[in-house]
């Protein structure tokens, strides 16, 4: 497998564990009398909270020669993740099964 690809798949695994745990914990915390809005903030704290664990191991791996593109990828998912759930609280995002 190329160092590249290795990058890529490592990037989008951590992004949709990222993704996946906030889906996870928004649906799970969030009840049908709670304002739509507070669903963003279970999405975002359900992702946020594994962050620094990610980012630890992302440094880790990263400052390993041998695991430099592993670490990279980690790093990437991470941000990406991040940057989304900034995106998405920003714009008001609440999805379509919440109802308001």
């Amino acid at each position: 497998m190329a160092k590249g690809s290795l990058a890529v798949l490592v990037g989008i695994l951590v992004l949709a564990l990222h993704v996946g745990l906030g889906l996870f914990s928004a649906n799970w915390l969030w009840s049908d009398t709670d304002d739509p809005h507070q669903w963003m903030y279970f999405y975002g704290t359900g992702g946020v909270c594994i962050a620094p664990v990610t980012a630890t191991i992302g440094a880790v791996l990263f400052n390993n020669p041998r695991f430099k593109i592993i670490g990279a990828g980690a790093l990437a998912g991470l941000a990406l993740a991040m940057i989304g759930a900034v995106v998405a609280w920003g714009v008001g995002f609440t999805p379509s099964w919440v109802a308001g």
